[in-house]
């Protein structure tokens, strides 16, 4: 994936404050299983 991260993913990472997370990523891939695991804390 490259480019900033999807709105939804965007949205999950901000209300589990894990923003940084997303802006670390950019243009690299996000694991789905890593974002599961932030979604479900």
């Amino acid at each position: 994936m490259s480019g900033p991260p999807s709105p939804l993913i965007e949205n999950y990472l901000r209300e589990a404050n894990f923003w940084h997370v997303a802006n670390i990523g950019r243009g690299c891939k996000l694991d789905p299983k890593l974002i599961s695991a932030f979604i479900e804390r």
